[in-house]
């Protein structure tokens, strides 16, 4: 009976099988390598018939800064990974000469390994879960001859070989059931009170809260891979306010959440205004209280086709409301918010704007693609837009 399977198995896995066809669709001709996982020592023996490449993942290492994860959250770690060629004399015109060492084949799959790591830094994998993508990239790491002696001393009587080391970050080691991610932290405040009963109430509506403020910022464009931003502006036309985080009251009517006045509000997009149609907003939607069968957040359907407003957001030289000339080009409804619930007591939605991009091989450039055949996106700051009911 096979053993279950993991994430990190299954990116070493991964990782052979993209060493093992060059990160070709099909193997290249004449890369007849056969490619393992497992230490030298044990998977090598004295006499092989065929090229191998042998990957031993040898040490494991936290990353750096995931000391506030939770036990159910997702586990990232450094991975390196042992990499050596065993090659075999060829002769590739059978006149009983060798044309080709194996010294020289070693040599050769070594560099093609590195030729790809090199060209193609970061693998994207997919995930154990549906539209779940893994990124780890490929970072060559020197090693001393003492610590190469130290692995080459554990594998018996196999003769040193070529090798190198490679980190390969960053790794998940996915939870079987994952966390259940609470609502966002929209706002802060201070309040001290004698009476622990207190901690149950509404926020005393005679004390301010401190929401993260909208900063003046400018895209560099020149930068194939700039990151779009957006803020979210509101107001009349006399009296305009940016923000990144809002919080709403709406009305209620027999028990029911009353959103015929549903707030509408402008989304300031910055970006390269050269380019048409290459912005896409995605986002979750949390309701509370949840059914026991719902994930804590929802995917929103996505709002695809958009372009960016300007290539800066000046924060003292807002757009007025529509019609006017400066008016932004996409308005935030209650359409957006996809299955919004008005039995539920409070909601959150927190939106991005996204761009997708593709590494053309020919001019070695970054384009805008479809989110389907993208390798890499690209994700603005994040919004939060927060609606509780009205509380007598």
């Amino acid at each position: 009976m096979p053993l279950p399977t993991s994430s990190l198995a299954k990116i070493c896995n991964s990782l052979r099988e993209y060493v093992g066809s060059l990160g070709e669709e099909t193997t290249p001709d004449g890369w007849d390598v056969n490619v393992s996982i497992g230490a030298p020592g044990v998977n090598i023996s004295s006499s092989i018939d065929i090229n191998t490449i042998n990957m031993f993942f040898y040490r494991f290492e936290p990353f750096g800064f995931d000391a506030d994860a939770l036990p159910a959250d997702v586990q990232y770690i450094r991975v390196m990974c042992f990499i050596t060629a065993f090659g075999v004399d060829e002769d590739t015109n059978e006149d009983l000469t060798v044309d080709f060492t194996a010294g020289f084949n070693e040599l050769m799959m070594l560099s093609q390994v590195m030729r790809l790591f090199q060209e193609n830094p970061v693998l994207q994998m997919e995930g154990d879960d549906e539209n779940e993508l893994w990124y780890t990239q490929f970072i060559l790491r020197p090693l001393a001859d003492e610590q190469i002696n130290q692995i080459w001393s554990s594998q018996g009587d196999t003769v040193y070989r070529p090798s190198l080391i490679y980190e390969i970050s960053l790794a998940p080691i996915e939870p079987l059931l994952n966390v259940t991610n609470p609502p966002k932290v929209a706002s802060f405040g201070t309040y001290a009170s004698t009476d622990m009963v207190n901690r149950f109430k509404h926020w005393p509506v005679n004390r301010d809260l401190r929401f993260p403020s909208a900063q003046t910022v400018s895209i560099d464009t020149f930068n194939p891979k700039w990151a779009p931003a957006v803020v979210m502006v509101t107001g009349i036309a006399s009296d305009r306010q940016a923000d990144l985080s809002l919080n709403f009251e709406v009305p209620v009517a027999d028990g029911m959440a009353d959103f015929s006045s549903f707030p509408e509000i402008d989304l300031w997009i910055a970006g390269d205004t050269l380019k048409s149609s290459d912005l896409t907003i995605i986002g979750q939607i949390y309701q509370n209280p949840k059914n026991a069968d719902d994930e804590s957040w929802m995917d929103i359907e996505p709002v695809t086709g958009l372009s960016a407003d300007s290539s800066s957001l000046d924060m003292l030289s807002l757009p007025l409301p529509s019609p006017d000339s400066s008016a932004v080009s996409f308005t935030l409804n209650q359409s957006h918010w996809t299955g919004i619930d008005n039995t539920k007591n409070n909601w959150q939605l927190q939106i991005y704007v996204e761009r997708y991009l593709m590494l053309d091989r020919d001019t070695n450039t970054w384009i805008d693609v479809e989110e389907d055949a993208a390798e890499l996106r690209i994700r603005s700051n994040p919004l939060l837009i927060t609606l509780t009911r009205e509380t007598a």
